[in-house]
Protein backbone atom coordinates (compact mmCIF):
# COMPACT_ATOMS: atom_id res chain seq x y z
CA UNK A 1 0.00 0.00 0.00
CA UNK A 2 3.13 2.69 0.92
CA UNK A 3 4.32 1.94 -2.66
CA UNK A 4 1.01 2.74 -4.00
CA UNK A 5 0.60 5.48 -2.39
CA UNK A 6 3.71 7.26 -3.24
CA UNK A 7 3.03 6.58 -6.92
CA UNK A 8 -0.22 7.88 -6.94
CA UNK A 9 -2.98 5.13 -7.05
CA UNK A 10 -4.87 5.41 -4.12
CA UNK A 11 -7.80 7.46 -4.58
CA UNK A 12 -9.12 8.13 -1.31
CA UNK A 13 -7.67 7.03 2.16
CA UNK A 14 -10.07 6.87 5.44
CA UNK A 15 -8.84 8.39 8.92
CA UNK A 16 -10.33 5.12 10.88
CA UNK A 17 -8.77 2.23 11.06
CA UNK A 18 -11.02 -0.85 9.55
CA UNK A 19 -9.37 -2.99 12.44
CA UNK A 20 -10.79 -0.14 14.79
CA UNK A 21 -14.12 -0.22 13.72
CA UNK A 22 -14.83 -3.69 13.55
CA UNK A 23 -13.29 -3.84 16.83
CA UNK A 24 -15.47 -1.06 18.12
CA UNK A 25 -18.82 -2.85 16.33
CA UNK A 26 -17.73 -5.96 17.75
CA UNK A 27 -18.48 -4.52 21.10
CA UNK A 28 -21.18 -2.43 20.60
CA UNK A 29 -22.83 -5.69 19.33
CA UNK A 30 -21.33 -8.07 22.27
CA UNK A 31 -22.63 -5.79 24.65
CA UNK A 32 -25.82 -5.52 22.67
CA UNK A 33 -25.80 -1.55 22.72
CA UNK A 34 -27.03 -0.98 19.50
CA UNK A 35 -30.41 -2.98 20.11
CA UNK A 36 -31.21 -1.38 23.53
CA UNK A 37 -30.43 1.80 21.92
CA UNK A 38 -32.77 1.15 18.98
CA UNK A 39 -35.75 -0.18 21.55
CA UNK A 40 -36.73 3.33 22.23
CA UNK A 41 -35.33 4.52 19.01
CA UNK A 42 -38.58 7.26 17.59
CA UNK A 43 -39.04 4.64 14.55
CA UNK A 44 -41.10 6.88 11.74
CA UNK A 45 -41.97 2.89 10.46
CA UNK A 46 -45.04 0.89 10.88
CA UNK A 47 -43.17 -2.59 9.90
CA UNK A 48 -39.88 -2.88 10.52
CA UNK A 49 -38.09 -4.26 7.53
CA UNK A 50 -34.36 -3.42 8.39
CA UNK A 51 -33.87 -3.25 11.98
CA UNK A 52 -33.33 -0.15 13.59
CA UNK A 53 -29.84 -1.41 15.49
CA UNK A 54 -28.89 -1.26 11.86
CA UNK A 55 -29.56 2.20 10.83
CA UNK A 56 -27.98 3.77 14.03
CA UNK A 57 -24.75 1.00 12.85
CA UNK A 58 -25.21 3.38 9.44
CA UNK A 59 -25.32 6.17 11.17
CA UNK A 60 -22.34 5.43 13.21
CA UNK A 61 -20.31 4.34 10.36
CA UNK A 62 -20.53 7.63 8.21
CA UNK A 63 -20.32 9.49 11.17
CA UNK A 64 -16.88 7.73 12.37
CA UNK A 65 -15.84 8.52 8.51
CA UNK A 66 -16.68 11.49 8.56
CA UNK A 67 -19.42 11.49 5.89
CA UNK A 68 -22.57 13.71 5.45
CA UNK A 69 -23.94 12.25 2.53
CA UNK A 70 -26.09 8.58 2.51
CA UNK A 71 -24.58 8.55 -1.31
CA UNK A 72 -21.15 7.42 0.64
CA UNK A 73 -22.54 4.18 2.15
CA UNK A 74 -21.55 2.14 -0.10
CA UNK A 75 -17.64 3.13 0.15
CA UNK A 76 -17.86 3.63 3.68
CA UNK A 77 -18.80 0.25 3.99
CA UNK A 78 -15.84 -1.11 1.74
CA UNK A 79 -13.38 0.64 3.33
CA UNK A 80 -14.86 0.34 6.92
CA UNK A 81 -15.67 -2.25 10.00
CA UNK A 82 -19.14 -2.67 10.21
CA UNK A 83 -18.61 -5.14 7.48
CA UNK A 84 -16.42 -7.52 9.62
CA UNK A 85 -18.29 -6.84 12.81
CA UNK A 86 -21.77 -7.89 11.35
CA UNK A 87 -19.95 -11.24 9.77
CA UNK A 88 -21.15 -12.76 6.59
CA UNK A 89 -24.87 -14.28 7.47
CA UNK A 90 -25.56 -10.36 8.21
CA UNK A 91 -23.39 -8.12 6.65
CA UNK A 92 -22.10 -10.25 3.71
CA UNK A 93 -18.64 -10.66 2.30
CA UNK A 94 -16.01 -8.21 1.04
CA UNK A 95 -14.28 -9.65 -2.51
CA UNK A 96 -11.56 -8.01 -3.51
CA UNK A 97 -10.68 -8.01 -7.53
CA UNK A 98 -6.84 -9.61 -7.78
CA UNK A 99 -6.25 -7.77 -10.80
CA UNK A 100 -8.15 -4.64 -10.10
CA UNK A 101 -8.12 -4.72 -6.29
CA UNK A 102 -10.95 -3.13 -6.22
CA UNK A 103 -13.63 -4.12 -3.54
CA UNK A 104 -17.34 -5.66 -4.13
CA UNK A 105 -20.01 -6.58 -1.38
CA UNK A 106 -22.53 -9.06 -1.71
CA UNK A 107 -24.62 -10.52 0.81
CA UNK A 108 -28.19 -11.59 2.08
CA UNK A 109 -29.12 -7.96 3.38
CA UNK A 110 -32.21 -7.60 5.40
CA UNK A 111 -35.02 -6.55 2.88
CA UNK A 112 -35.99 -10.30 1.75
CA UNK A 113 -38.16 -8.79 -0.95
CA UNK A 114 -35.40 -9.51 -3.80
CA UNK A 115 -33.75 -12.61 -4.08
CA UNK A 116 -30.01 -11.24 -5.60
CA UNK A 117 -27.29 -10.37 -3.14
CA UNK A 118 -27.17 -6.91 -1.94
CA UNK A 119 -24.63 -4.97 -2.06
CA UNK A 120 -24.94 -3.06 0.88
CA UNK A 121 -26.87 -4.53 4.36
CA UNK A 122 -29.49 -1.91 3.71
CA UNK A 123 -29.55 0.58 0.49
CA UNK A 124 -28.26 4.11 1.42
CA UNK A 125 -31.99 5.31 0.10
CA UNK A 126 -33.78 4.20 3.37
CA UNK A 127 -31.13 5.66 5.39
CA UNK A 128 -31.76 8.68 4.06
CA UNK A 129 -35.77 7.90 4.17
CA UNK A 130 -35.42 6.78 7.51
CA UNK A 131 -33.55 9.98 8.60
CA UNK A 132 -35.59 12.29 6.93
CA UNK A 133 -39.18 10.98 8.47
CA UNK A 134 -37.71 10.60 11.74
CA UNK A 135 -39.61 13.49 14.16
CA UNK A 136 -37.13 15.96 15.24
CA UNK A 137 -38.76 16.72 18.43
CA UNK A 138 -38.74 12.94 18.91
CA UNK A 139 -35.32 12.45 17.79
CA UNK A 140 -34.23 15.32 20.43
CA UNK A 141 -35.91 13.36 23.35
CA UNK A 142 -35.01 9.96 22.55
CA UNK A 143 -31.14 11.47 22.47
CA UNK A 144 -31.72 13.14 25.45
CA UNK A 145 -33.59 11.05 27.59
CA UNK A 146 -33.36 6.94 26.25
CA UNK A 147 -29.65 7.45 25.27
CA UNK A 148 -28.31 8.94 28.56
CA UNK A 149 -30.11 6.44 30.70
CA UNK A 150 -29.12 3.27 28.40
CA UNK A 151 -24.90 4.67 28.38
CA UNK A 152 -25.52 5.13 32.23
CA UNK A 153 -26.82 1.50 32.95
CA UNK A 154 -24.12 0.17 31.11
CA UNK A 155 -21.71 2.02 32.96
CA UNK A 156 -20.33 4.23 30.27
CA UNK A 157 -20.48 7.50 32.42
CA UNK A 158 -17.48 8.21 35.06
CA UNK A 159 -18.16 8.47 38.83
CA UNK A 160 -19.65 12.13 38.37
CA UNK A 161 -22.19 11.17 35.25
CA UNK A 162 -20.07 12.67 32.81
CA UNK A 163 -19.71 11.48 29.07
CA UNK A 164 -17.47 13.51 26.46
CA UNK A 165 -19.39 15.37 24.23
CA UNK A 166 -17.96 16.95 20.96
CA UNK A 167 -18.28 20.36 20.64
CA UNK A 168 -18.07 20.64 16.70
CA UNK A 169 -19.18 23.56 15.28
CA UNK A 170 -20.92 22.19 11.60
CA UNK A 171 -21.72 24.47 8.89
CA UNK A 172 -25.74 23.36 7.70
CA UNK A 173 -27.71 25.10 4.52
CA UNK A 174 -29.69 27.72 5.11
CA UNK A 175 -33.39 26.20 4.65
CA UNK A 176 -35.65 24.91 6.41
CA UNK A 177 -34.60 21.18 6.20
CA UNK A 178 -32.09 22.39 9.11
CA UNK A 179 -34.47 24.50 11.39
CA UNK A 180 -33.70 23.06 14.99
CA UNK A 181 -30.31 21.53 13.82
CA UNK A 182 -28.51 23.44 16.33
CA UNK A 183 -30.51 21.99 19.67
Amino acid sequence: MVDALSRGEIDYLEHVSEAAEADSFRHLIRRDVLNRLAEHYPTPRQKEEVPVWLYLASELTLKLHGSESYHAFPRVLRSGGLIGALGPELGGRKTIHPETHDVTLSGPGFNRKNDYDHQTPSDQDFLRKFARDTQEDRLHAWFNREVPRCLRSLRLFDAEGLFIGDGSYLFVPDNEHYQGAAC
